[in-house]
This record gives structure tokens, sequence and C-alpha cells, in this order.
């Protein structure tokens, strides 16, 4: 009866280890999963102004450097909004990215928005050397009028205020996505399924 029991323990401790390594393993391959979907494309969230609404606009804000920056309405050239947080670690791990991207990309206007206190954005931009490669603001009416809830969030406006893509950013590639968006016409990878179920529908 011993031997019985004994027996049985090893066989079930032994099922037990065989599971927790198929767990484990399973959670490898998810975590890899996300790593490569993660930078796909922004992921976009249903509030706020819609993809191809004229955005909110503002005048009359200043940014980091002291230049009065604006916000939407028509100009130049697009223009990227980057919507941050001082307490965001998240957004401080995109500051040399986004500064990089702004000496790129010459033909388009980046804007970071933040709220907080001077003291908040100074610790914020503290190391980043932004100069004036792109706008910093502390435009908390901005981020209510486009009803973000997260950030990092961007939104991706054309020449004339229109809104062509929008998302959160987690990563520099899922920025870069907004910017394919403006180039390519479509807003997000969720917005092509979409699409293709529309279209399922519409052929049943």
């Amino acid at each position: 009866m011993t031997t019985f029991l004994v027996t049985m323990v090893l066989v079930l401790t032994a099922a037990v280890a065989v599971q927790l390594l198929m767990i484990l393993g399973l959670a490898r391959e998810i975590g890899r999963v996300q790593v490569r979907l993660g930078p796909l494309g922004a992921r976009m969230m249903d509030t706020g102004p819609k993809i191809e609404q004229v955005g909110p606009s503002f005048f009359g804000l200043t940014d980091h450097i002291g230049r009065t920056v604006s916000v939407a309405g028509h100009r130049e050239r697009p223009q990227l909004l980057l919507f941050t947080a001082p307490g965001c670690s998240t957004c401080k791990s995109l500051l040399p990215g986004m500064k990089s991207m702004a000496k790129g990309e010459g033909d388009i206007d980046i804007v970071m928005i933040s709220d907080g206190t001077p003291e908040e954005h100074a610790q914020f931009l503290a190391g980043a050397g932004l100069g004036s490669e792109l706008s910093y603001v502390d435009g908390r009416e901005v981020g209510i009028a486009y009803q973000v809830g997260t950030t990092p969030f961007g939104v991706m406006l054309d020449e004339h205020g229109k809104i062509k893509a929008k998302g959160l950013c987690n990563h520099m590639a899922q920025v870069e996505s907004l910017l394919n968006a403006l180039e390519s016409g479509t807003p997000s990878l969720q917005h092509l399924h979409t699409q293709a179920a529309q279209k399922h529908v519409g052929v049943a």
C-alpha cells in the first residue's frame, strides 16, 4: 500500500511539473507574439474626434523655448501631436526617438503636449536635450478636447487639420505608423480589419 501511494505521489508530481513547463512555454510564446505585434501600428481608441474629422484647433500656446505654437487648423504641412504626461515613464522613453524623428522629418511639425506644473515639466525633460526640432507645450485643454485618456497617445493631422490617424504609441514604431498612415491613407491595422469585415458582410 505504501509503495502504491509513493508511486502515485511521484506520478502526480511529474504530471504537475510537466504542466508547469507547458504553461511557462506558452507564456514565453505569448510574450514573443506580443513583442512582434506590439510595434505594428498605433492602437486606435474609439473616443474623441473621429478619423477624417477636423481636429479641434488651438492658438497661442507657448512651447519649451518660448515659441508660439498652434494645434490643428490650416497650415503649410502636416502635424503630429504626441500627448504625454510628466509621470509617464513610457512617454519619457520616447523622447530620444521623437527628437531624432523631428530632425529627420523636415516636412512634418511635431508637437508634444502635456500638462502639469513647471517643475514636473522640467523633471520630465531633464537630460532630453530638446531644442528647436520640435515643440513641447503645456496644453491640458488640448488633451481634453481630443479626449485623450491614456498616454502616450498620438494624433496625425494633415495640412487642413483633418485627423488622418491616431492611437496609443508605446513604441517608436507605433509613432512611425502614424506617419505611414498619412502617406498610405490607412489609419491603422484595425481600420483594415474593419474594412475587410464590412466587405465580407456586404458579400454575404
